[in-house]
């Protein structure tokens, strides 16, 4: 504490603030760390206004989608004030696509995520420097580049992570999802009924495929044309096994191709897909597992093999 109140001192002497100041600004950098995390939160509910208006069009509300809390509709009126963020049209699309594979589809959610940077880029360093001890060297200018550089890069690995697991999640839903489709089709259902009671009936074991059919239908509902709103899907999800299903149901909407046997012939093409993919990874665990075998495995087999030996040499070594 008292290496923390010296180097507050110091500052004092070097950038003309005083204590009372600074703390004055670690308080308000702590402020706005917490606002971005509420808006970054809220993000997740945000989505629910939309599909509920579709929802009530049907007369039929899902239980799991419920209306925004006040507090999450005050958050998300906050990013308003976030349009003077410099963010060019090229990075609004790579992270506006990141995003939507993560789940994440507000209007403002590219924003949000630019201010948790720049609040990260910010605050980590400020943390590094005020804990770190000794004066200012190279090695602790080494310490605030490397943490400038993970708060700024953190989120993106976050969001990539999540989008990889809503990617797995997906593919391994689909070749069940197909069977119900089957299954809808030939009780005679439209392609946006089989969405929509699709997403109703999976939701329970595939909440995030069936979160992505229920956004489609919703596009389908609001106006936007019904081929779009399945591109939208495939390259939301950017799996193979989706895309086949959609350029299915495309050719059946435009073309009139049979819908039944379409879905018949996917629904065993996305089981086979589905056993390939799980054969590739069984195949990659011999390596995956050779490194920690090695290092918890082989070493200590060696060292208690080797051990009293080393220890008996040792011994007569000293007492020659």
């Amino acid at each position: 504490m008292n290496e923390i109140i010296t180097r507050f001192q110091w500052l004092e002497g070097v950038a003309g603030f005083s204590l009372s100041q600074w703390g004055l600004l670690l308080a308000l950098l702590a402020l706005c760390l917490v606002v971005i995390v509420l808006l970054f939160i809220s993000l997740q509910t945000a989505g629910a206004q939309q599909k509920e208006l579709v929802l009530k069009r049907f007369r039929r509300r899902c239980e799991y989608y419920q209306p925004s809390s006040p507090l999450s509709d005050a958050v998300i009126s906050l990013t308003d004030y976030l349009h003077w963020l410099p963010v060019t049209e090229k990075d609004r699309f790579e992270l506006g696509a990141l995003l939507n594979q993560a789940g994440f589809r507000h209007p403002q959610a590219v924003l949000v995520l630019v201010a948790i940077k720049l609040m990260a880029l910010l605050l980590l360093p400020l943390l590094v420097w005020v804990f770190a001890s000794g004066p200012f060297t190279l090695g602790l200018l080494a310490k605030l580049t490397l943490a400038a550089l993970f708060g700024s890069l953190m989120p993106e690995w976050w969001l990539k992570r999540r989008a990889r697991f809503n990617k797995e999640q997906v593919r391994t839903s689909v070749p069940d999802a197909v069977d119900l489709m089957v299954i809808c089709a030939e009780s005679g259902l439209h392609i946006d009924a089989i969405l929509q009671q699709v997403a109703l009936d999976i939701h329970e074991w595939s909440p995030i495929l069936a979160d992505e059919m229920l956004y489609t239908h919703a596009d389908i509902q609001m106006g936007k044309e019904r081929y779009q709103a399945l591109r939208g899907l495939s390259e939301r999800t950017q799996v193979t096994e989706l895309d086949h299903l959609v350029s299915a149901l495309i050719q059946a909407d435009q073309y009139g191709t049979p819908l039944v046997k379409a879905l018949r012939d996917l629904a065993h093409e996305s089981r086979r897909l589905h056993l390939l993919h799980v054969e590739e990874r069984i195949g990659k665990i011999p390596a995956t597992i050779s490194l920690p075998l090695m290092l918890f495995v082989l070493i200590p087999l060696v060292v208690m093999l080797a051990g009293p030996s080393v220890v008996m040499l040792v011994r007569s070594l000293r007492n020659l």
